[in-house]
């Protein structure tokens, strides 16, 4: 257990700290608000607000609202797939200031074509970039590819883990279970040593009433389970 003057040094020293002082840390403790698996500092490179990426983060789970760590995890490729696609679109205008700068730079007017480039940059720049700007492209679609595939498992996964219910087999219709639980004898039996002695009365024993196959056991669609009826003729016991 502390002492009450390891307590008083703990009181004291909590005082001194105020928190990140530098822009770069302040910068960084701003991205603790994110709730996400995202590390946001290893996302943001130069020329890049952090708080575009919260913001983004933030929209995305307001609208799918992830619970269970899959949905965490497709949400989180979502934000990642849509932060890298900014980055790209704004790599390509990049593409095309670096190309445009250098023209300008080596410009020179005694040169028709130069003159030709400059009046007609746009197709020089594509001209120049075709390649570069259609491997930009490709990337541009495999990530758009990947989070279509995350928007369709995040939409098909449940929104919380649900138990399945399996239906009892002896609440199926028609269903007999071969093994019946017992039922309890509402009678109560006789132990054999205490019942009376009963012999047959004397004389000639009657026959036997006939089995008509109207009295025979029939199943009643109607019930869930198997009935028999009582065949009709047979004195009750």
């Amino acid at each position: 257990m502390a002492t009450a003057n390891q307590i008083a040094a703990n009181r004291s020293n909590a005082q001194k700290s105020t928190g990140p002082r530098t822009d770069a840390g302040k910068q960084i403790t701003r991205l603790n608000a994110l709730k996400s698996g995202l590390h946001a500092e290893s996302h943001i490179v130069r020329g890049e607000d952090p708080e575009a990426l919260a913001q983004l983060t933030a929209e995305y789970y307001a609208e799918f609202h992830p619970v269970t760590p899959r949905q965490r995890d497709l949400v989180d490729t979502l934000v990642h797939n849509q932060w890298l696609i900014r980055r790209l679109r704004l790599t390509e205008a990049d593409l095309y200031a670096h190309h445009f700068a250098d023209r300008d730079h080596n410009f020179d007017p005694k040169y028709n074509f130069h003159k030709l480039r400059q009046q007609h940059a746009l197709a020089d720049g594509f001209e120049t970039l075709e390649k570069r700007l259609a491997r930009l492209q490709s990337r541009i679609n495999s990530l758009e590819r990947s989070s279509r595939s995350a928007t369709k498992e995040l939409r098909e996964l449940p929104a919380t883990p649900q138990a399945t219910d399996e239906p009892d087999a002896c609440d199926q219709i028609g269903f007999v279970p071969s093994n019946p639980p017992d039922i309890p004898n509402p009678e109560p039996r006789i132990p054999a040593a205490a019942q009376p002695h009963l012999s047959p009365a004397p004389g000639p024993r009657p026959p036997a009433p006939a089995v008509t196959p109207s009295a025979r056991a029939t199943i009643n669609p109607k019930a869930t389970a198997l009935c028999i009826q009582p065949l009709a003729g047979l004195p009750s016991v």
